[in-house]
């Protein structure tokens, strides 16, 4: 709450992300500038870094007695584990391995278990779900027998994905029942994502300053793939610029971004706090509504309150994805259509005569095709489908503007 003489107006502080790039980079040290491709190299260099250490810890730590302690949210000592991903590792003692010979600051190891962390603590919820419907899965039908504890309650999506699951096991068993399972015994470790959340260090790895529009993150990269020492890490000063339409907007505080490396190069993935008016319920003076439905996604519109009542134009704004989401379900079912055949090629090459196993090998050749031709035209609509989002979020945008003002008049 701020007050200004005897007025007094209530602000509440709200976080938002936004994306950018740096457009220079220099040697924090020397001053010298450096290109930014060299930047993208190393900051490739410290994303491989951190997602083969991730991606070695997870799967060192796959297994049934990590998600009982993630569970229980116990330390050996009987501790409460703490909320920062890197602090509660620590207290664990799960700490990532390099290669011999590989120098890590200390810091970026705080990258790597606050970012193995989340991953297990996410899939903490999918390892209950699975030992809870595990022994309710019939693997004669195929399908989940009723709960009969609220403990044991899982949502109608979710407890689909988990039946594949178990499903797919069942079938590679033989249909033997397997009793109660945990989530290492029906899928693999995941693959660490090639990103850097570097708010999970602090001003020794990272710090981020803002002024005259601009953004200017100092970070430690490698100078090579494999560092061998401190000398090998060096500080780069990056400069970006804060995009248009946040100037004006009272932000008091920027926070370290995520790096990302994505076709242009290497991406900001910023947050910041700001400060707005509190919103007063009770003072509104128009509504905007949407709706949600299988077929049109988002239907919206507005009523406003005046002399005479509620009243409205009906005007509404209504997404239609012409027609692509049914052209992305077909495309969906005709890809694990060719994976299945291809998969039943495979096993009757295994055992098949040599003859045979030549024909069927160039048939799953052809099918692998196939496969692929389709995943591009679904990532194509995808990218169609994403930028039809995109307008009808402008649409509401626009909606709610308009609301704005209406309020205001």
């Amino acid at each position: 709450m701020s007050t200004t003489g005897d007025r007094r107006s209530a602000v509440a502080a709200r976080q938002f992300s936004v994306t950018t790039r740096a457009h220079v980079a220099v040697d924090d040290a020397t001053g010298e500038s450096i290109g930014l491709d060299d930047v993208d190299v190393r900051v490739g260099w410290l994303l491989n870094l951190i997602a083969s250490a991730g991606g070695e810890l997870v799967s060192r730590l796959w297994q049934p007695a990590t998600f009982d302690v993630l569970a229980a949210g116990l330390d050996r000592q009987d501790r409460r584990l703490p909320a920062q991903g890197h602090v509660a590792a620590a207290r664990l003692g799960w700490n990532p391995i390099y290669p011999d010979g590989v120098y890590v600051p200390s810091r970026v190891s705080r990258v790597v278990t606050a970012q193995v962390m989340t991953t297990l603590r996410t899939l903490a919820y999918r390892d209950t779900a699975i030992a809870a419907l595990s022994h309710r899965f019939d693997p004669a039908t195929g399908r989940l027998t009723a709960t009969t504890a609220a403990a044991d309650y899982v949502p109608a999506g979710f407890a689909r994905g988990v039946r594949r699951q178990l499903a797919a096991r069942s079938r590679r068993d033989g249909g033997v029942p397997a009793g109660r399972l945990r989530i290492t015994d029906v899928q693999g470790p995941p693959r660490m994502a090639a990103m850097a959340r570097i708010s999970a260090a602090d001003r020794q790895l990272a710090q981020i300053t803002s002024t005259n529009g601009e953004l200017a993150l100092t970070v430690k990269l490698p100078t090579c793939p494999a560092p061998a020492g401190r000398a090998q890490w060096r500080s780069v000063r990056l400069t970006a610029t804060i995009p248009a339409h946040l100037h004006g907007r009272v932000i008091t505080d920027w926070h370290l971004p995520t790096l990302v490396l994505d076709r242009k190069g290497l991406l900001w993935r910023c947050a910041a706090t700001e400060m707005v008016p509190a919103a007063d319920l009770t003072a509104g003076t128009v509504a905007v509504g949407v709706d949600w439905s299988p077929t049109t996604l988002g239907a919206a519109a507005i009523a406003a309150e005046g002399p005479g009542g509620l009243t409205s134009d009906y005007r509404g704004w209504t997404y239609d994805d012409r027609g692509l989401g049914v052209k992305l379900a077909r495309l969906q079912a005709e890809g694990q259509l060719l994976h299945a055949k291809a998969a039943r090629l495979t096993r009757l090459a295994a055992t098949a005569p040599p003859e045979v196993r030549a024909e069927l090998e160039a048939k799953i050749v052809v099918l692998d095709a196939h496969r692929t031709a389709v995943g591009v035209k679904r990532g194509c609509l995808s990218i169609c489908q994403a930028a039809l989002s995109d307008s009808f979020s402008c649409c509401r945008w626009l909606c709610f503007s308009s609301a704005s003002m209406m309020r205001q008049t």
